[in-house]
């Protein structure tokens, strides 16, 4: 196996310009009501294993497609071919609109570009994104936790979506992967209403908050997406989801409850594995300052606490820096006058949530523990790690720790330096 990341790195993108909603009346189906919403989705599948995921995917989006109405836009980049970008017609047929030369569609500016062409090809009044293939959450290309670590065979059931980066972008250089910095540096304000990871483990905070002004609304995975189209276990069930992604809150709510019902009634248990999240990013900000309420000035204490019993997201194949987002709060400040604040905070921010009890057979998930959302705990024992110093070095999330100073005053690396190495 291999890992997904646009550090997230990441993604896919649904695209394109007319969605529909879906009526019937009796037995018999009536045209859908179009709506004008553009869905891209961008598939980055130049690695070993999510190159094999493709055509089911795009069968899936045709399926999508015919029922939603509408068209979708899909930019793909596959082992061994040029990446193209194409549409979807409701009748389900592809229309190739535009060709690249060889790419690393792993690069934050090649995104840039391609969603440029797309909405520029695919006019509309909203917009989508989808970003599919690989993720390691906000974790950094290199990162130490999986040094010198064998990662899962793709021959392991079920295989899932951290799968490698860009293998090949026609200059023969080592395969690089986009970090969440880099997409938010690249990416403008208000690129999308919503913004959807088809990938692993990119439900975390430190992610969203950092691409806050990006999008309306996040819809994320806490924990692993499962890789598997031959059991029908593969991502977004496009068939099933795609009518109802047309960006505003209800339908989105919708999107997820099918999303969840798709991998709930899988036949082998070790495949009702899944977790969603909607997320408002305009409340992300005031969930930070609901966090750093209680958190800020706790980083000393919080390095020596113990992670036991905290719910996590990570299997053992994972770097074990994903735990739900809630119990961290609550473990650090339950007490704290500022408790109550953020969660109410967090209910406003998380619109909805939902998760399967296991993933994969080996991680339980507690209904009641699951917040949506997971978080980083700078333990004591990272202290040396490329992570730790990467997340206070270039996270704003970071920032929940700090004691209260101007925010405008404080530079990253005056920041770093006052976390008591």
């Amino acid at each position: 196996m291999s890992y997904k990341r646009f550090s997230f790195f990441i993604f896919p993108i649904l695209f394109l310009s007319t969605i529909w909603l879906f009526n019937g009346c009796g037995d018999k189906e009536e045209l859908p009501i179009p709506i004008s919403c553009t869905t891209l989705v961008y598939m980055i599948a130049d690695n070993d294993i999510m190159d094999s995921e493709v055509e089911y995917t795009i069968s899936q989006l045709k399926a999508g497609t015919k029922r939603s109405g509408g068209r979708v836009a899909v930019y793909v980049d596959r082992k061994g071919e040029s990446p193209r970008l194409f549409g979807i017609s409701q009748k389900g047929e592809e229309q190739l609109t535009k060709t690249y030369v060889e790419v690393n569609s792993a690069d934050a500016s090649i995104l840039a570009e391609v969603i440029r062409d797309a909405k520029t090809l695919f006019p509309a009044e909203k917009f989508g994104l989808v970003l599919w293939s690989h993720g390691m959450g906000w974790l950094p290309y290199g990162h130490s936790n999986t040094q010198n670590r064998t990662l899962r065979q793709s021959t392991v059931f079920p295989k899932v979506r951290y799968v490698g980066p860009d293998q090949d972008d026609g200059t023969n250089t080592s395969p690089r992967v986009a970090e969440i910095v880099d997409l938010a540096s690249y990416l403008p304000d208000n690129t999308a209403e919503y913004i959807w990871f088809d990938a692993c483990l990119m439900g975390n905070i430190e992610t969203l908050y950092e691409l806050r002004n990006k999008c309306r609304y996040f819809i994320v995975s806490p924990t692993e997406v499962l890789a598997e189209s031959g059991y029908g276990a593969s991502g977004i069930p496009y068939s099933k989801v795609l009518p109802f992604m047309s960006g505003d809150k209800e339908a989105l709510t919708n999107a997820c409850r099918h999303y969840i019902s798709h991998y709930r009634n899988m036949k082998h248990s070790i495949l009702r594995s899944a977790s969603i999240a909607l997320v408002d990013a305009r409340e992300l900000d005031r969930l930070y300052d609901a966090c750093r309420a209680v958190l800020q000035g706790s980083l000393p204490s919080l390095e020596k606490t113990g992670m036991t019993n905290l719910q996590a997201y990570h299997t053992p194949n994972v770097p074990n820096v994903f735990f739900d987002m809630r119990e961290i709060i609550k473990k650090t400040g339950e007490t704290s006058a500022a408790y109550r604040p953020f969660e109410e905070q967090l209910a406003k921010t998380v619109l909805y949530k939902d998760a399967t009890d296991k993933m994969m057979d080996e991680l339980l998930i507690d209904p009641l523990k699951y917040s949506g959302l997971s978080m980083y705990v700078p333990s004591h024992k990272w202290k040396n790690t490329n992570e730790y110093h990467y997340y206070f070095e270039n996270l704003e999330w970071s920032g929940i720790y700090d004691l209260p100073l101007n925010p405008q005053e404080v530079t990253a690396a005056q920041r770093l330096s006052q976390k008591s190495f």
